[in-house]
């Protein structure tokens, strides 16, 4: 049976995901590596693991964590503390500084959770004053709307991941 490697990365605003075989993800990455803009900086020993892993780049306690073991780590029940969960997760560790209802969607994927209503989700952080529509300039031709987590839904879901490591 053949291994299959999956692996998503972030740089700036630029965005990899592969999956197939190793020699395939790894073409990918390397193409990834030479046509972005970096800072200078090689990939890290972090970045290959992850290759492998197929996980996010979140270093806790030295193992990386995937986004459906973040969720399910928080033990949230509702889906309004699903999708911020996942606002939070796609700010703090994916590398996004903002996201749109597709990547909630792609995180429910991600963490083989059933999906909700994202936009109904959306509206009602929106309301509780957790998120808030993104100032960023929207392109032409009806470039979809992004979110950004405000500064009380970041403290809601830190106190969330603080009630867990208690």
């Amino acid at each position: 049976m053949a291994t299959n490697y999956r692996i998503k990365l972030v740089k700036q605003d630029f965005q990899l995901e592969a999956e197939g075989d190793k020699a395939f993800v790894l073409e990918m990455l390397n193409r990834f590596e030479s046509e972005v803009p970096h800072s200078g900086a090689k990939p890290s020993k972090e970045t290959k693991h992850i290759a492998k892993a197929g996980v996010a780049e979140i270093e806790e306690g030295g193992k990386p964590i995937s986004i459906g073991e973040f969720i399910r780590q928080l033990s949230l029940k509702k889906h309004t503390d699903i999708v911020l969960a996942f606002g939070y997760y796609l700010e703090k560790y994916s590398g996004h500084t903002e996201f749109t209802p597709a990547d909630i969607n792609s995180c429910y994927y991600d963490a083989k959770m059933e999906s909700s209503n994202t936009s109904q989700m959306i509206i009602q952080l929106i309301k509780r004053g957790h998120i808030m529509e993104s100032k960023k300039e929207k392109g032409q031709g009806g470039a979809k709307r992004s979110y950004v987590i405000t500064h009380t839904g970041e403290k809601y879901i830190e106190e969330k991941i603080s009630e867990v490591k208690q």
